[in-house]
């Protein structure tokens, strides 16, 4: 009997072991890679994949996160009633910035924003979840909202995947 339960625990140890993830493209926690940095590190948004393709989303949530094609680092169109529906990305106290991943102070004067290359960067109120992109090309507050998409360096010469190249 005994040799009958230590085969068991041993299968269930392998099966287990198969089906830990590994560092394969996929296997994060919400279907996309696995996040390019830690949750605890002061919800700095991370890449993951949103509808097929990387995206930058919140590091709690795990939220797309958008920019307005029209916003500006130095003023944000999206103000007052806009807000209710585009969220700002707002830092947690504490967060500090990491590469291209900024901290900005928005100019209505309502606290900071993360933004992506110096533009602000928001949460769409009809994503209810992670891997949703219900906000990519609504046209609002005087422009078009977008996915935020990392650029990445390419052997084609440096070629961009995101919205800002």
């Amino acid at each position: 009997m005994y040799k009958y339960s230590a085969v068991l625990v041993f299968i269930a140890a392998i099966s287990l072991t198969a089906c830990g993830g590994g560092s394969g493209g996929g296997g994060g926690i919400y279907g996309g890679p696995i996040p390019t940095s830690s949750p605890n590190a002061g919800n700095v948004p991370l890449q993951e994949t949103v509808a097929g393709s990387a995206a930058w989303v919140d590091s709690t949530s795990h939220r797309t996160l958008y920019f307005l094609d029209v916003d500006t680092a130095t003023g944000s169109v999206c103000t007052g009633g806009c807000l209710n529906i585009w969220p700002v990305a707002a830092p947690s106290s504490g967060a500090q910035a990491q590469g291209n991943i900024s901290i900005i102070t928005r100019s209505d004067g309502t606290g900071s924003q993360w933004a992506y290359q110096g533009h602000p960067l928001y949460f769409f109120s009809g994503d209810s979840g992670p891997d949703q992109a219900n906000g990519e090309g609504i046209a609002q507050a005087g422009g078009h909202w977008h996915v935020s998409r990392p650029s990445s360096s390419s052997s084609s010469g440096g070629g961009c995947t995101g919205y800002y190249c």
